[in-house]
């Protein structure tokens, strides 16, 4: 897919005393657009964008990209697979202590419970969602959870679900009914839980029947952390990257249990591996992410494109055919899906599928700062 190059076209739009219009961005003049904004011209900008990523969404373009995603394909054919710069994080914590500390950056990937903190901080602004063509399509429902204080900080991309996924030929069905499955001592050592505070935390508490799991109070903080504590001789390791370690693992054999996304399910299976993904009774977790506009960007227009072109209805459907993920895209069909079941799995159509029941939205959390010292004793325990 190729994009009318508008890096000249807002230059002489300027130039022309905004005679001319944004094209696929509107019918906004674009002298409207920049006397609005108060900022220099997308030709103006440095260009050069530097973004705070996970691993396995970068642009499709760009040599980083090795896993065939094409979301941010149109933003590398007019700009150049040169055009974006990643650094990463492996959790959603890192997330916020990245972008303090190594930022400034120009687009950061968080999930949605961190959107709170990043606007307390003043690391992020809101988008102008005028200058996102596709935003119109995304679920209303997810948008909305995206504000604070009814401006647009987070345009969400993509969510999808949490649980222990596990190996049906070493683990007994009758003992993979719920999270207690990852304390269970007869799997010593095949057990491989993710190096996260919140999402370990909200685990635990599912474990113990905590159903608020991210409004704990203290006393069930410290419940929680205990319980994690009496798991740790059972875990083989905590994983921080899921493709270079906790996925080798459970194809090596060295674990049968882990906490995944459903992306680990489909490689596991594509592997020849006989494995199942768990529903807990408790629920499983669920969680969606997106991109946030940092407050410092001097590529606020080259960001806006670059959004533009993860969230179009192509890169979105295109991203969970690959990866098995949900999007926030409200116009995508059960019929663009390649396996029927996901489809299904994913409730393609339905704008609440992340808090259907069974599920548990992962949700801001007033005492991270807790759940997180609660996390760095289990560690060091």
């Amino acid at each position: 897919m190729s994009e009318i190059n508008r890096r000249e076209f807002l230059g002489r739009a300027a130039a022309l005393g905004g005679a001319a219009t944004l094209g696929s961005w509107g019918s906004t003049a674009a002298s409207d657009v920049l006397a609005a904004s108060g900022r220099p011209p997308l030709g103006k900008e440095p260009g050069k964008l530097s973004i705070l990523e996970w691993s396995g969404y970068e642009a499709g373009g760009t040599a980083a990209q090795k896993s065939g995603l094409w979301a941010g394909t149109p933003y590398t054919q007019e700009f150049g697979k040169n055009s974006c710069v990643y650094s990463y994080i492996t959790n959603d914590d890192q997330s916020l202590q990245k972008a303090q500390t190594s930022g400034p950056f120009d687009i950061i990937h968080p999930y949605h419970e961190m959107i709170p903190a990043f606007v307390q901080a003043g690391l992020i602004q809101p988008w102008d969602t005028s200058l996102l063509p596709s935003f119109k399509n995304l679920n209303p429902f997810l948008a909305k959870l995206g504000q604070v204080n009814g401006k647009q900080y987070l345009v969400p991309w993509d969510w999808g679900f949490a649980s222990l996924l596990y190996r049906t030929d070493k683990v007994s069905a009758a003992d993979a009914k719920g999270w207690e499955l990852a304390w269970n001592e007869k799997y010593k050592g095949r057990v491989s839980l993710w190096n996260a505070p919140g999402s370990s935390m909200e685990v635990a508490a599912l474990k113990l029947g905590f159903k608020d799991m991210d409004t704990m109070n203290p006393s069930q903080i410290q419940q929680a952390k205990q319980a994690l504590i009496a798991q740790k001789p059972l875990n083989k390791f905590y994983w921080s990257s899921e493709y270079s370690q906790m996925q080798p693992a459970f194809k090596s054999g060295d674990i049968w249990i882990a906490y995944t996304w459903q992306d680990t399910y489909v490689a596991m299976k594509n592997a020849g591996l006989k494995v199942a993904y768990m529903n807990p009774h408790q629920g499983k977790l669920s969680w969606f992410g997106g991109f946030v506009l940092g407050s410092q960007t001097k590529n606020y227009f080259h960001a806006h494109k670059y959004a533009e072109s993860f969230i179009n209805h192509q890169a979105c459907v295109q991203m969970t055919n690959l990866y098995y993920y949900g999007t926030a895209d409200a116009t995508m069909k059960p019929s663009e899906i390649k396996d029927p079941k996901l489809a299904a799995q994913l409730g393609i159509g339905s704008p609440h599928a992340v808090v259907a029941r069974g599920v548990n939205l992962q949700s801001p959390q007033p005492s991270r700062a807790q759940y997180g010292l609660a996390w760095q004793e289990v560690l060091a325990s």
